[in-house]
């Protein structure tokens, strides 16, 4: 599994990492020292008591096992009295083995010196054991220690057999030290450690080790100044911890008391210190690691639901309003992510309706034809809502109560379909008071007021009427198929785009007018200068005709080839200056005449030119007399020289020139006409504008 700490680039997040770190190590830092300190000491001080409690249970037990040694030989005495010298005692009987393993060897010892063995060999006594029985009154039993070349001392136990009877004989034995002391095959001694027994008068008594003068002095003077029982020295660059405990022996026998002491070295007996200096370091290192994780979890949980929605803001930064911040955290984060979503839904259906309504407008600066302003508004319209149907249904003007529908079942199908119905007074009088919106359940009710193709097959309706001036223009209907979720932004937005297609239309249908007058003009002035000679009546709107085809085959657009309409329809013009005996002169013109024909280009752009709206059609009249060779008049341009309106022109105006009738010629069959243009195609014509010629005369 690998941790993804991405989101650690964050300033907020290195930040707030950083405070966590801080905040959890600097206590967990002071908590690990002092417990370091204290767990420290308090293993030192554990494993010194242990120490101490080893020596004072193996001094405790050596004086057990004295008392057990001491019981052992009153049960001899005990079967000694009152037998008779010869009578031999069965010595091991009496003891049992195990028992008996406790000495090295038993005797009778009488108050001559005569030493009578009763198992094993005693050897050597010590010097003075045999009169200090004699001499003993107390009920006290005897020890004494018998220095030996190499090796622990010997240890030897006395009691007389009559003890109201100080000189009556007396029992003997020698211990087994290795019982005794609880060393060899009987150790009881801890691991690793070392034992010493010294008496009273420093004698080392046994030892495992080398029991230096420098080490007795200092058991001594401890034992003297301290009651801690324990300290530390070093010998051979070791150190060495010692714990030492008094055997008080001369409270229950007549012997010098002696010490048991224990020495293990330092490393042994602060193994468990050590181990814990080893593992303390990893624990730490192990907490900073279980912070840094916590920290790194819990920061992410809080900040990356923070990155979703600064990723989220810069989308919504660079106009994406569709896409949605998915944030799971069961927290105020979730709820702000799913707020965020809804801001985003609004938006980007506020910002729908506005480029609903910035593209009806573009309809109507792009186009005059009421159709194409219809199609594209009906056609948002069905996006932004998600209807089933869609139409907007005009008023006919001069026909009350008459609507023209232009409906929308699929946007697949580009044309519209067309619908002409009549509605009630009353339901137009409905209309009119309700001017906002109109939701309908046709399970309940069955309006006659919209078109029946619209609500065929559909569960609701909406109806946005279109009032302008007080007056019902018309109205939207818009069809679903199952229940409309529409909210009130919804029907808030649909009223507004209603308003706007409202406003469009009612600017359409001006312009439109407008345009209907101005074509009206331009026919009614192609007319009058027609009218001024009889053999060019209709020659303009001819030549307008022809023009328009060409244009259209050459893909021209809309703009275009308005422009070419109004030129081709006054490209004629300039003929009002020129006298009317030279237009309908029956015979060939003089070259004088020819030259003031000559001038009627000119002279048309010169008329035209105040106004300004004609600005763009004066170049086209200027030289819709030049030829593509350059020999025309009245620039003598040529090639592209001449204006594209110009030189379709040229084509459309000789053309019907030479298929009408003239005073001095009759009109020409088309079929010589087309010969005779594609005769000229390169010098007189553009031969782009012959091939779109021929094919809307072959049409």
């Amino acid at each position: 599994m690998t941790l993804d700490a991405s989101f650690l680039r964050s300033k907020v997040a290195k930040r707030i990492f950083i405070l966590f770190i801080l905040c959890s190590m600097i206590p967990i830092s002071g908590l690990a020292a002092l417990s370091y300190v204290q767990v420290s000491k308090q293993l030192k001080d554990q494993a010194m008591s242990q120490m101490y409690n080893s020596v004072k249970a193996h001094g405790m037990s050596m004086y057990e096992r004295l008392l057990f040694l001491e019981t052992n030989m009153s049960i001899v005495v005990t079967s000694l009295t009152g037998k008779d010298s010869s009578e031999k005692l069965d010595i091991e009987k009496v003891l049992g083995v195990y028992g008996l393993k406790r000495f090295e060897a038993l005797a009778l010892l009488t108050p001559s010196g005569e030493i009578k063995p009763l198992y094993g060999d005693l050897g050597e006594l010590p010097d003075g054991l045999a009169g200090s029985i004699v001499r003993n009154t107390s009920d006290k039993t005897l020890i004494r220690y018998k220095e030996q070349v190499e090796g622990p001392y010997n240890v030897f136990m006395g009691m007389t057999i009559d003890a109201s009877n100080p000189g009556s004989d007396a029992l003997v034995g020698q211990v087994e030290i290795s019982h005794l002391w609880g060393i060899g095959y009987e150790n009881m001694l801890p691991p690793m450690t070392d034992l010493c027994i010294v008496d009273q008068f420093r004698k080392v008594l046994v030892t495992s080790f080398n029991m230096t003068d420098n080490l007795l002095h200092k058991v001594a003077i401890k034992k003297d100044e301290t009651t801690t029982n324990f300290f530390e020295y070093s010998v051979d660059n070791k150190a060495y911890a010692v714990s030492y405990w008094p055997v008080f022996i001369k409270s229950g026998f007549d012997a010098p008391n002696v010490s048991v002491v224990l020495r293990r070295a330092k490393e042994d007996v602060l193994s468990p210190l050590d181990d814990f200096k080893k593992i303390f370091p990893l624990v730490v290192l192990l907490s900073f690691w279980i912070a840094a994780l916590l920290s790194v979890f819990h920061i992410r949980k809080s900040l990356t639901p923070l990155e979703e929605l600064r990723k989220g803001t810069k989308r919504i930064a660079q106009s994406d309003f569709k896409s949605q911040v998915n944030v799971k955290s069961d927290d105020e984060f979730e709820e702000l992510a799913d707020s965020f979503n809804m801001m985003t839904q609004s938006l980007d259906r506020n910002f729908e309706a506005l480029s609903t309504r910035s593209e009806i407008d573009r309809a109507i600066l792009s186009s005059l034809n009421l159709k194409k302003i219809i199609s594209r508004a009906l056609k948002r319209m069905y996006v932004f809502f998600d209807c089933d149907t869609i139409g907007i249904s005009l008023a006919i003007d001069k026909k009350p109560l008459a609507y023209h529908g232009y409906i929308s079942t699929d946007l697949k199908v580009r044309k519209l379909l067309e619908e002409f119905y009549n509605i009630s007074e009353k339901d137009e009088k409905n209309l009119m008071g309700k001017n906002q919106c109109i939701l309908i359940d046709l399970d309940q009710e069955q309006p006659g007021y919209v078109a029946p193709s619209i609500i065929r097959g559909m569960k609701n309706i909406l109806v946005l009427p279109l009032i302008l001036n007080r007056s019902l223009k018309g109205k939207i209907v818009m069809g679903f198929k199952n229940k409309a979720g529409l909210s009130d932004d919804d029907l808030a937005q649909a009223r507004q785009i209603a308003d706007q297609v409202t406003v469009a239309l009612s600017n359409a249908s001006l312009v439109e007018e407008l345009e209907k007058l101005n074509l009206g003009t331009l026919e009614a002035l192609a007319r009058t200068v027609d009218a001024k000679s009889s053999w060019t009546a209709g020659h303009s709107e001819r030549v307008t005709e022809l023009s328009i085809k060409i244009a259209e085959i050459m893909g021209l657009e809309e703009m275009e080839v308005e422009s070419l309409r109004r030129g081709a329809y006054l490209h004629d013009i300039g003929k009002i200056g020129i006298p009317l005996s030279i237009l309908d002169k029956p015979g060939r013109l003089n070259d004088e005449e020819y030259e003031i024909i000559k001038e009627h280009p000119e002279i048309g752009a010169r008329i035209l030119e105040p106004i300004e709206a004609y600005a763009d059609v004066l170049t086209m009249i200027a030289q819709h007399h030049e030829k593509y060779d350059g020999s025309g008049y009245p620039r003598g341009l040529a090639g592209d020289e001449i204006s594209l309106g110009g030189r379709i022109m040229a084509v459309a105006d000789v053309y019907d020139a030479v298929v009408s009738d003239r005073p001095y010629r009759h009109g020409w069959i088309e079929e010589k006409a087309v010969d005779m243009i594609k005769k000229n195609s390169g010098s007189h014509f553009d031969p782009e504008v012959v091939d779109a010629f021929l094919v809307a005369v072959s049409s």
